[in-house]
This record gives structure tokens, sequence and C-alpha cells, in this order.
């Protein structure tokens, strides 16, 4: 009886621990229902300023300066009028957002440019600009305004490392926030560029950018608790943590775990995956080999690879000296000896890892100066290039990617050189109509060994077909086989590379030796490599040149080519 007792009781306990833990989950539930809710009215405290001057974009500007130097950070967006066939107009609003709710609506297409203060506050290193896709407002403002907006970092960055979705904003702030988000495609596509906004356009401008300044701070906050907690791990840097996701571009992580191979990849013994039709995207074995070139006498002229070397011992040109290292004496006079920093610097070992961040896992060759317009560059330039290839890991090398479109932009504008991706300058030109035409030839020819096409459906497409032959009544195999072949694709007369107008700006005014100097002081500047190879110059190449100069194995041409500057 007594046992008896004890196991209703039991049970008893059980029904009301299980009741009360469906109670607890029923109520949460219905708790953070009610939290949900419009994000306007959650924001309420919002103070919004619309800009449509300069003097009030100044005074909006330093109150914006002053309010976000606790959190170093504003909410930012930016909106524009799409019409009808796609085509994106200039940015006609840019949104920020402090913490503590304080909005500057600034109508650019009403100020038809940018203050100097609000383009100094975009381009401040200083102050994360936080939203979703940050990234490519910043490259809209770079190619309308010529705004190089700076220290841009997508939240979607942190809240993978928080172990949250990485949806947009509105999927963010729902579930940080507790903030419904007007998302209507009508609010969304209205006319931006509008003299007067109505309210809800205001309320969702200044709505997204400051959801995401609020997103930024329980992030970080969310971040640090994450890594802090460890006794050893000591203090973490949030301004380090985020500055390895600034200006770079959002990327979703794909789940490849159960991923079929494909005959475009091959995974290498390591472990990396390598594209077979970029072989040397990232690369699994070493680049440099450090084999020794000498010269007849014995003295030593650069390091090299296995290939190169043994090149020369297989055309009768050299012999091995050693295997290990290999090192090869060639049999004839080189042209040159290493002269100088600048021919010291191809005797150095080089060493397999990313010049940036020191990474061995991988690598990807960066080619400082970029190959669209060295491939303009004269001969005499192009020779000993590797000085201007390094290694880079793979997030490295897309960081890098992403900074050097800043400086294509305002080579752009420098030398009249557009750098876009609209029809009136690109290469080739399509032709709709034709493309039209074609396609549906192509579907009638391959159709008809189907003998499925709707009838309804082939007369439209005969039709369209009929449309580029109108001496002809009825289609045939003869004309449909010809407008299979229609040339859709035609070259643009107008086109001018961009890579071909900036080198003959500069050989034809400050020389082609300034172009190399500009990149590579860029790739020091944004990247601030911490191994780079010893004596690696700026300069390298006018080093060069004046060794040259002086040995006398440069023509009057050569000089001329180059736009050389005694």
């Amino acid at each position: 009886m007594e046992t008896s007792t004890k196991f209703k009781l039991c049970l008893t306990s059980a029904a009301v621990a299980v009741a009360g833990t469906v109670s607890y989950v029923y109520f949460k539930y219905k708790h953070s229902v009610r939290e949900l809710r419009d994000a306007i009215e959650i924001f309420d405290y919002l103070k919004i300023e619309i800009v449509k001057s300069e003097e009030c974009c100044d005074r909006v500007v330093h109150e914006l300066r002053r309010r976000c130097e606790k959190n170093r950070g504003l909410g930012f967006d930016c909106e524009w009028v799409t019409e009808n066939k796609g085509k994106r107009r200039p940015v006609a609003f840019v949104q920020l957002s402090s913490y503590d709710g304080y909005c500057g609506l600034f109508k650019l297409n009403a100020m038809k440019t940018v203050p100097a203060s609000l383009k100094a506050l975009l381009e401040d290193e200083n102050v994360y600009k936080v939203g979703v896709a940050p990234f490519d407002d910043s490259q809209n403002l770079l190619h309308d305004y010529s705004v190089a907006t700076k220290c841009t970092l997508d939240l979607r960055h942190l809240a993978e490392h928080c172990g949250h979705e990485s949806g947009g904003l509105a999927s963010l702030s729902k579930s940080l926030l507790g903030a419904v988000m007007d998302k209507s495609w009508k609010i969304r596509c209205s006319n931006w560029e509008a003299d007067e906004l109505t309210p809800r356009q205001v309320n969702y401008a200044a709505t997204d950018a400051h959801a995401a300044i609020r997103i930024f701070v329980i992030l970080l906050e969310q971040l640090k608790r994450k890594n802090t907690w460890l006794p050893w791990f000591g203090s973490w840097n949030t301004d380090e943590f985020c500055r390895k996701y600034v200006d770079r571009k959002y990327k979703a992580r794909r789940n490849t775990n159960n991923k079929p191979k494909t005959k475009e990849m091959k995974v290498s013994k390591e472990g990396l995956v390598v594209s077979k039709r970029y072989p040397n995207a990232t690369r699994s074995k070493p680049l440099y080999h450090n084999c020794f070139l000498q010269a007849p006498d014995g003295e030593l002229l650069c390091t090299c690879d296995n290939k190169k070397a043994l090149w020369y011992v297989e055309k009768g040109l050299a012999d091995v000296q050693t295997d290990d290292p290999l090192t090869v004496r060639l049999r004839f006079e080189p042209a040159g000896r290493s002269v100088g920093d600048v021919g010291r610097y191809y005797q150095l070992q080089k060493e397999n890892k990313c010049v940036v961040c020191g990474s061995t896992n991988s690598y990807i060759r960066k080619n400082v100066v970029p190959r669209e317009y060295r491939k303009y560059f004269p001969e005499i330039m192009k020779d000993h290039s590797s000085h201007d290839v390094v290694l880079l890991c793979s997030d490295c090398h897309q960081l890098s990617n992403m900074k050097d479109q800043l400086v294509r932009e305002w080579l752009a504008n420098q030398c009249s050189a557009p750098y876009t991706t609209h029809a009136s300058t690109s290469r080739f030109t399509e032709d709709a109509a034709c493309k039209r035409i074609r396609s549906a030839a192509r579907a009638l020819h391959y159709q008809s060994r189907k003998h499925d096409l709707p009838e309804a459906r082939r007369k439209e497409l005969e039709d369209i077909v009929l449309q580029n032959y109108p001496h002809h009544n009825e289609i045939t195999v003869e004309l449909l086989e010809e407008a299979c072949q229609l040339q859709v694709t035609h070259e643009n007369s107008d086109y001018e590379s961009h890579g071909m107008k900036v080198a003959e700006y500069y050989s034809e005014r400050d020389g082609l030796l300034r172009l190399e100097e500009i990149w590579r002081q860029h790739f020091l500047d944004v990247m601030q490599p911490r191994y780079m190879p010893d004596l690696w110059s700026i300069k390298h190449n006018e080093e060069r040149i004046r060794v040259k100069l002086q040995e006398g194995r440069l023509s009057q041409n050569d000089l001329k080519a180059i736009g050389w500057r005694a």
C-alpha cells in the first residue's frame, strides 16, 4: 500500500512538472507574440531631421558625430528610384541614425551634390556605417557622387558569429528587437525623389537606419559575452574583430556537407577545394620554391621555381650545382647582374604565406597592379613583374579586390575612362529584338521534333519570327535555320577600354611609373600587410630603369613609351 501511494505521488509530481513546463512555454510564447510590435511604435522616440540644404546638413552631421562617439557607429542606408526597365537612378536619399534615436535623412537629389561635411562623415574610417548590404550602397554613392564611403559593416557578419540566422534587416529586427519593419514593395519602390516625402516614407527611412544601429549594439554585447567567459582568453577587442569585416561584402555560407562533387571542382590532398576551370585560383602547392640561379662565375642572380631552373638545364643552357637546395649555374652571360636593392630583391627567398595576415593554409596570387592596366604597359615595364605578385589568403584576397574598386572609380573620373557595366560603355551590345526572334526560332526548331507545342503558342512564335522576314508568308525549314543563327551581339564602335584609356592618360602626363606607384601605395594603405618581402618598394620599376639607363640598356623609344621624367 505504501509503495502504491509513493508511485501515485510520483505520477502526480511528474504531471504537475509537465503541466508547469507546458504552461511556461505557452505563456512565454504568448508573451513573445505580444512583444512583436510595429517598428514605428517601438521607435516612437525618434527625432528625425530631413536635410535639404548645406547649412542644415552641417548642423545635422555635427550632431550625429557628437551622439555616435560612444558606440562609434551609425545606422546607414540609401534609397533611390528604379525605372521601369530596372535601371537605377542616382541615389536620392541617405539615412544615418545614432543609437539614441537622432536620424538625419539627407535628400541628395534636392542638394544636387554631397556637402563636404556629409562627405567627410561617410569617408571617416573611425565611424562604422552599419546595415544590411551597406557595401553595395557605398558603391552606388561612389559611382553617383564620387564619395568613397569607408568603414561599412554588414550586420550579417556579426549575426552569423552570434549564431543567428543571417537574414535581412526585417528578420534581424524581428528576432532581436521585436520590431516588425514596414517592407511593403509599395513603400520600398516609391518615389524617393519627390519634393515632399510622405510620413510613411519618412518613417520607413528612419526606422531602417535606426534598427541597424540598435542591432549593431546588441550583437556587440552578445559577442563580448561569447568571447570573454574563458578565464584565459584575456581582453577581447570588439573593434579589432569588427575591422576584419569592414568594407567587405557579405556572402552567406553554404552547407556543403552532402554536396556532391562536380566536374568543375576537385579536392586536393590537403582538403582544399581547387577549381579545374581556374587552376591558379586557390593554390594548394607552394608558389615559391626558392631555387638559386647563378651566373657563370657563381654570382647569385635570383631565386626562382623548379620549373624555370630545370628549363635552362633541359635546354643545355645551365648545369645543376646542388640538388638541395636546387642550384643551377648558367653557361652564358646574362643580360644584367643584380645591382643595388632592386637586384637584391630578386635574390631573397620568399615565404609561402599571406603577406597580410600570415596564413599558410592556402593562398591566391594577387596582382598589386591589376592586369587590366599592366597589359597596356610597354615590355620594358612588364619584365620581372613578379615584384607585383604577392600571396593572399582567400579572405584577404576578397577584401583587397573590393578595396581596389575605389581606385578604379577614382581613375575613371580622373582619366575620363568610364568603368561601368552600362551598355553605352560595354565592348559588345545586344540587340534585344534580334535575340527575341532567335529565341522564338530556336523554340520552334526544337519543338518541331517533339510535336507537343500548343497551337496558340506555335502561332505566337511564328509571328515573332516572321517580323524579321516581311517578304515571307510562312515558316520554312530554311527560314527557321537562318533565324536560329541570327547575330544578336555586335561590337560597340564607341567602346573604349577603361584600362587602355587610363594607361594612355598617365603615359602622356605623369608617366606610367606613377600609375604603378598609385596601385602599390593603395595596397599598402588599405591592406596594411605585415609580411611583405624585404626590399619590396613602390618605386621598384623606377630603380630598375635607372640601373638599365646607367648601363646603356635603354633606348629613347623605351623611355618615351613609359613617359619617363628624368
